[in-house]
This record gives C-alpha cells, structure tokens and sequence, in this order.
C-alpha cells in the first residue's frame, strides 16, 4: 500500500514553467546568445539545472560554469515571486493527503535555496515531511538517486511510495527507483514515446480523490 507520496515542485505544484524558462533563457542568451530556442529549453523543462547550465558555460567557451550559475540565481532571486504560484486545489490537496494518513516529501531537481524559498512563500513547506534538493545527491532527475534519497530519508521499501511528477525526467528517476510514477498534466496532454508513466493525470482534484478513495479502500479491507 502506497504509504508515501514524493512530489516534483515546478511544474507539478508551482505553476512556474514559464518564469523558470524565462529564467533559463535570459541566462543563455546572456552567456550564449543564439545557442538554445526557446522551443528547446521548453522540452528540456525538469532537466537538472547545473546540467544544462554546465552546456550554456560550455557554450560560453567558459572553462567554469560558476559564473553562469551565478547570473541565473541572481535572475531568478530578482523575479522569486513568479516562481511560487500553487496550481488550483494544491494547497487544499495537500491538506487533505496529509490528514489522511500520506508521508508527503519534494523530490526537485531545484536547488535547496529556492526550493525551500518557494515552498515557505507558497505557505506548503510545514506539509512535507522531507525535501531532497539537487544540492543533496550528485545526480538529479533523470537518474533515481534523489527518489533513493526519498525513500532512505522517510524509511520506505519504493513499494510504498509514489513519484507525482509532470515530465520524463520524473518518470525516469520513477522508474529507476521502482517506484509507482503519476504525471500531472497541467500544461496539456503529451506523447510518451520512450517513457510512460503509470498514471496520469489532468489536474490535481483527480488524483486527490483517487488517493483517498485508495486510502479509504485500503483501511476497510
């Protein structure tokens, strides 16, 4: 039985996809003018940051990627407040997973600093039981170190947990973990060509009652 629930931040419960890649964008067209579309960093959204900021340095022709790094977390802490918008019902979701019985953790690709900024301005952060960052593993999402992380930090088998996520790389790290992966489709329905997720869902409401009904389910029998 399903006793953990590991969520993705953006994209998943912040609706900050669009203000993270304007983010990701004004810093490669700082450091690397023309090298990255739009369109590519859109498909690209979830990926570890210091991965692709590490190409925009390469990209650069800098030997460091520091100074990229740099300029994006001074971007990023100018425009914070973009990044902290809960999708519809989050808040209220969450509340009532938690009182119903579910461990709740973040599971991002994002780092430490922001991720508990946005949590703690969203008003969620007293909801979550662990928060593993990119800062706390050597490999973020795809790889399934972080969900590994999860599972050793809340004393799980990954039989009892469950990664919620929006895109392939949450999927992946699902997967190579062995653990149940959902997707939220927020921003629309997608093809899964290479990867497919256990479940998937249209908005947060949905799985909500799913997983209390599964709950209420699981103490009857």
């Amino acid at each position: 039985m399903i006793q953990s629930l590991l969520f993705d931040l953006d994209g998943t419960l912040l609706d900050s996809r669009d203000a993270v890649i304007d983010a990701v964008a004004h810093t490669a067209e700082r450091y690397a003018p023309g090298h990255f579309s739009r369109q590519e960093l859109l498909a690209r959204f979830g990926e570890s940051f210091d991965d692709f900021l590490a190409e925009v340095a390469g990209g650069a022709g800098l030997p460091d990627k520091r100074e990229v790094i740099d300029g994006y977390f001074a971007f990023v802490r100018e425009q914070h407040e973009q990044h902290v918008k809960l999708f519809p019902y989050v808040r209220e979701g969450l509340e009532k997973l938690r009182e119903a019985g579910y461990e709740l953790a973040i599971v991002t690709n994002k780092q430490r600093e922001f991720a508990v900024a946005g949590l703690e301005l969203a008003g969620i952060d007293h909801l979550f039981a662990a928060v593993i960052t990119v800062d706390d593993v050597s490999r973020g999402k795809p790889a399934a170190e972080p969900v590994q992380k999860a599972l050793a930090e809340l004393g799980r088998r990954p039989e009892q947990a469950m990664m919620i996520g929006d895109s392939r790389y949450d999927v992946l790290a699902a997967a190579g973990a062995g653990v149940t992966s959902v997707v939220l489709e927020w921003y629309g329905a997608e093809e899964w060509p290479h990867v497919v997720p256990d479940f998937r869902y249209a908005d947060f409401q949905s799985f909500v009652a799913d997983m209390l009904a599964v709950h209420i389910q699981g103490r009857s029998s």
